[in-house]
């Protein structure tokens, strides 16, 4: 499945924006409400033919109730991680065949215009949930490096915007790549770091650095 759409009809809620506490915040601090935006693209078993047929709602994904649900659920909590965060709003789904659930953090990186998103993509077959892909992506990252192999290219550093994307499944990636947004310490890659590597780079080639 394409990690941007569920199969199918589906219904889209999109430019969902309100605050509340997920994991950290950019300056590591935890507690504190940040904004989020919300987006998700759902798939009923069956498709919507039976609604169209019925000219009813109750044969399909009504969204309004799914906003108030979301919205009772999510607004205004308070989440130790951004995989927490995701899990309630899972859980607050009507019964569907398929889902994509994308939560932005415009701010939750100073360093990148787009913030940081995270990504969920996950479908059921035969009445069993397949693996779940998650995305962690930092959009146009503004670093300053040398850049190139001839001297005089090495004598001022250059201006860039850096795009990064780590993919993985449900429970592999999140004890590492997510350990940047979680309350609670934890080892393995925390993107705040990650992300300092790259913006503050100074004398090595940026593909020593990337790599």
């Amino acid at each position: 499945m394409d990690a941007t759409e569920t199969r199918g009809d589906k219904v889209i809620l999109k430019g969902i924006r309100f605050e509340a506490v997920v994991g950290l915040d950019a300056w590591h601090r935890p507690h504190k409400t940040q904004p989020v935006e919300l987006e998700l693209h759902l798939a009923r078993p069956g498709g919507l033919e039976a609604a169209a047929r019925e000219d009813s709602v109750n044969y399909t994904i009504d969204y309004g109730k799914l906003y108030k649900t979301l919205k009772a659920a999510v607004f205004d909590q308070k989440f130790d991680s951004v995989v927490q965060f995701y899990q309630a709003i899972r859980a607050s789904l009507p019964d569907v065949s398929s889902w994509f659930i994308s939560v932005v953090l415009p701010k939750g990186i100073l360093a990148a215009n787009n913030g940081v998103r995270f990504s969920w993509s996950g479908e059921m077959e035969d009445g069993n949930q397949l693996p779940v892909l998650q995305v962690m992506s930092i959009s146009d990252l503004e670093c300053r490096c040398i850049i190139g192999v001839n001297s005089h290219e090495r004598l001022e550093k250059q201006k860039l915007q850096i795009s990064l994307a780590v993919w993985g499944t449900e429970n592999r990636l999140s004890p590492s790549i997510y350990a940047g947004v979680n309350m609670n310490s934890s080892p393995g890659l925390v993107y705040q770091d990650m992300v300092k590597e790259v913006a503050e780079v100074s004398a090595l080639p940026l593909a020593e650095v990337l790599v």
